[in-house]
C-alpha cells in the first residue's frame, strides 16, 4: 500500500531524528521524532526511536530526559503570553519558537520565555542559538532561582557537544599527524619503553575506520614499576596519547591536550628536524565518552583485583580533585573550575550556577551503570567540597578527610595544631590545588621534622619553599634549604635535589660551581641524557664554554649506548658552538 503524504513526511522526520542523534544532538532527535509522532501517531518506527533514546543509558541523564515548557509565573507574564499566543499560530515547533522569540523581544528579562525559546531551538537542532539563550537564563535566574539557572546550564552542557556547536565544546579529542618513516619505529620503541603495543586495534571513541595495516600503541607517562604493588596508584602511569602508525604516517591522539603535548615534545626530542607535521585537529567527544579523560590510568598484569579497585577509586579522586579542576572550560567562560570556584566563593551566583551545572553533568556520567566498576562509587560531593559548592549528600563525604578540602578550609587550618598525619594530608591537598602560598604553610613545618612521614617524597614539600626563595631573589636561602635536606634523604630524592642546586647556581651566574656539580652527577650516572640536560641548562643560561664538555660526554655516551637521537642532538649543538 502506498504511503500517504503525511506518512512520508513522518518518515522523513524519523530519518532526520536519527541523523541528529548521530551528530550528538539528542534533543533535536527527540524534537524530530515528536513531530513525526504528531503526523503519524500509530508509527511503530517513531515509538521505537523514542524508546531507544529514553533507554540510552550510556548517555548522561540530561541528554535523554524529557524537557517541558516552563509556564508564566506572574500575572503580567501570563497576560503578555496570552496576547502573543492568541495572535500566533503555534501548531508547529517553528511557530512556537517564533512566539517565544517575540516574547523575549518584548521583555528580555522573561527568563521563562527565554528558556522555552532555547528548548525550541534545541529541538530544531539550532544548538548555538539555544546555548546563547540558556546563558542569558543563567544570568537572569542565578540570584533568585538558582536551581532553574543550574538546570538551564546543565542542558547547555549537552548541547555544546553536538554537531554545529564544535566551537563551544569542552570535552574534545585532540590529534596530530606526522609524516612517518617505518625505519624510525624501532628507534622510537627502543628509546621509550613506556610505549606499549595494544593487541587489538580498537579505539571506542574514534569513529574513523581503522586500516588493517595499522599498528596501535599507548604512550604511557612512564614505564610500569619493576616491583608490582597491590595498591600503589601513584606509581602507575596514565596514558599520554594513543599512537596509530600506518604506512607513511604516525598519529597521536588523546582526550587531554596537555598530555598530548608531552608526547609530542618527546617525539620531537627524539627525531628533531626529521619530524614533519601534517595535520592537527580537535573534535568533540561523543556524549557517551565525555569522561574519556578519566579512564587513562593503566595497570600491569598480575595485580590483586581488590587493589586495582582501590587504585581506580583513588585515581578518580586524584584526577577530578587535583587535575580536572585546573583545566579551563568554555562553559565556565574560559576559566578553570577552581578559578570559577573562587568567584563563587566571593559571591558570584552566576559562576556558582555554571560550576554546579558542569559538575552535575560529570556526576551523571559517573552514575551510568555501565561504568560503576570504573568509578568505584566515587561521590561527586567530594568534588563539590573541593570547589566550595553545597553538598547534595553530605553523609557521603568524611568532613575530616582533608584530601578533598577546599582552599578556604585549608586556609583556616593552623599547621602547628596538626599531627604529622594531618600535616602531610593538608600539604598534599594544598599541593593538588597548585597554590604555593597555601602549600608552603604546611611544607615548612614538614621540612623541620626529624623524621618525614612515610609515603611522602621530600622533594614535593621542598619544591614550593625553593620556588618562594627564588621568587624573593634569595638563591642562597634556596640552596641552604636544599643542603639541609640532602643529608637526610635517599635516592632518587638526593639526585633531584642535587640537580636543583646545580640549576640554581647556573641561573645566578655561578657556572663553575654548577659545572662541578653536574660533572659529579654525570660521572655517577654515566647517562647520556643527564649529560645532555646539563649542557642544555648551561647553554640556556649563556655558558657555552662550560656546556662543551657535557655535550662531548653526551655524544660519546650516547654513541656507546646506541641512543642515536641524543648523539645527533649533542653533535648539532657542538657544531653551533663558537670556536
Amino acid at each position: 500500500m502506498a504511503k500517504t503524504v503525511t506518512e512520508e513526511a513522518a518518515l522523513g522526520l524519523i530519518h532526520e531524528g536519527w541523523n541528529h542523534l548521530m551528530s550528538q544532538r539528542p534533543l533535536a532527535a527527540w524534537g524530530s521524532w515528536q513531530r513525526a509522532a504528531r503526523l503519524d501517531p500509530n508509527s511503530v518506527a517513531v515509538r521505537e526511536a523514542l524508546a531507544t533514546l529514553e533507554s540510552a543509558t550510556d548517555l548522561p541523564l540530561a541528554a535523554r530526559k524529557t524537557y517541558r515548557f516552563r509556564r508564566p509565573r506572574t500575572e503580567s507574564q501570563r497576560l503578555q503570553w496570552n496576547q502573543v499566543f492568541g495572535n500566533a499560530r503555534t501548531t508547529e515547533l517553528e511557530d512556537a519558537a517564533a512566539a517565544f522569540d517575540h516574547l523575549v523581544r518584548l521583555s528580555g528579562s522573561d527568563a521563562d520565555a527565554r528558556f522555552n525559546l532555547a528548548l525550541c531551538q534545541a529541538w530544531l537542532g539550532r544548538d548555538l542559538d539555544a546555548i546563547d539563550n540558556l546563558a542569558a537564563v543563567v544570568e537572569l535566574e542565578a540570584e533568585n532561582r538558582f536551581e532553574y539557572a543550574v538546570e538551564a546550564w546543565t542542558l547547555a552542557e549537552i548541547l555544546r557537544q553536538g554537531g554545529g556547536a564544535e566551537t563551544l565544546a569542552d570535552d574534545l579529542r585532540f590529534a596530530c599527524t606526522y609524516s612517518w618513516n617505518a625505519a624510525d619505529t624501532p628507534e622510537l620503541l627502543a628509546h621509550y619503553p613506556e610505549i606499549r603495543r595494544i593487541p587489538t586495534p580498537v579505539d571506542p571513541i574514534c569513529t574513523e575506520r581503522i586500516p588493517s595495516e595499522i599498528e596501535l600503541f599507548e604512550w604511557l607517562e612512564h614505564p610500569f614499576p619493576g616491583i608490582l604493588e597491590a595498591y600503589a596508584p601513584k606509581v602507575y602511569p596514565r596514558v599520554l596519547a594513543t599512537l596509530y602508525i600506518t604506512p607513511g604516517s604516525l598519529r597521536l591522539s588523546s582526550p587531554v591536550g596537555e598530555t598530548l603535548e608531552i608526547a609530542e615534545e618527546r617525539l620531537q626530542r627524539l627525531l628533531g628536524d626529521r619530524l614533519r607535521p601534517l595535520d592537527r585537529v580537535a573534535t568533540p567527544l561523543p556524549l557517551p565518552f565525555k569522561d574519556a579523560d578519566v579512564w587513562l590510568l593503566r595497570f600491569p598484569e598480575g595485580l590483586d583485583p581488590a587493589g586495582i579497585q582501590r587504585a581506580l577509586r583513588e585515581g578518580v579522586e586524584t584526577y577530578y580533585e587535583n587535575q580536572w579542576i585546573h583545566r579551563p572550560r568554555r562553559a565556565l567562560q574560559g576559566r578553570s573550575p577552581l578559578a570559577t570556584a573562587s568567584l563563587a566563593h566571593h559571591g558570584d551566583r552566576v559562576a556558582r550556577a555554571m560550576l554546579e551545572a558542569v559538575v552535575r553533568i560529570r556526576e551523571q556520567l559517573g552514575e551510568r551503570r555501565s561504568l560503576e566498576r570504573n568509578y568505584q562509587g566515587y561521590p561527586f560531593d567530594r568534588l563539590r567540597r573541593r570547589l566550595g559548592l553545597e553538598l547534595n549528600r553530605a553523609a557521603t563525604v568524611d568532613d575530616q578527610d582533608l584530601s578533598c578540602a577546599s582552599p578556604w578550609e585549608l586556609e583556616a587550618l593552623r599547621p602547628e595544631a596538626l599531627d604529622v598525619h594531618r600535616l602531610k594530608e593538608a600539604f598534599e591537598s594544598a599541593a593538588g590545588l597548585r597554590d604555593d602560598s597555601l602549600s608552603i604553610r604546611f611544607a615548612r613545618p614538614l621540612a623541620e621534622l626529624e623524621a618525614f612521614p612515610p609515603g611522602l617524597d621530600p622533594t614535593s614539600f621542598l619544591a614550593p619553599i625553593v620556588r618562594q626563595e627564588m621568587d624573593r631573589n634569595q638563591p642562597d636561602q634556596a640552596i641552604a634549604h636544599i643542603d639541609r635536606l640532602l643529608s637526610r634523604v635517599g635516592e632518587p630524592a638526593r639526585s633531584t635535589l642535587t640537580t636543583w642546586k646545580a640549576e640554581i647556581l647556573a641561573r645566578v651566574r655561578r657556572p663553575e660551581e654548577a659545572a662541578t656539580i653536574y660533572r659529579a652527577i654525570v660521572e655517577s650516572s654515566a647517562s647520556a641524557l643527564v649529560a645532555l640536560d646539563a649542557a642544555e641548562t648551561l647553554l640556556d643560561r649563556g655558558y657555552p664554554a662550560y656546556a662543551r664538555r657535557f655535550l662531548e660526554q653526551a655524544e660519546r655516551l650516547a654513541h656507546d649506548s646506541g641512543l642515536a637521537w641524543i648523539e645527533r642532538r649533542a653533535r648539532y649543538e657542538l657544531e653551533r658552538l663558537p670556536p
